[in-house]
């Protein structure tokens, strides 16, 4: 089990949680568990910019092959495709 200990929340704004977890059916703990939660599955801006940043500094020999052989696998298919014509 882990506890978190929040100080110096304003008390209006334990008290607009409490009356939202109020509405939702949650106690605050529940209510403020699924924020937290639903805060970390999502991707900052910051996390999103150094997954393209290692994303790109990969080497780009793996990309080359790669559209090597969509261009091959191209030709095969023009090549294909003429010969199926009248």
């Amino acid at each position: 089990m882990t506890i978190m200990k929040i100080s110096g929340l304003p008390p209006r704004t334990l008290d607009t949680i409490a009356a939202r977890a109020r509405i939702a059916g949650q106690s605050v703990e529940d209510y403020v568990r699924g924020h937290l939660i639903a805060l970390a599955s999502h991707r900052t801006p910051d996390e999103m910019l150094n997954e393209i940043e290692a994303r790109l500094a990969r080497p780009l020999s793996r990309l080359s092959s790669t559209s090597e052989e969509t261009s091959h696998e191209h030709d095969r298919e023009l090549g294909s495709a003429k010969s199926a014509l009248p």
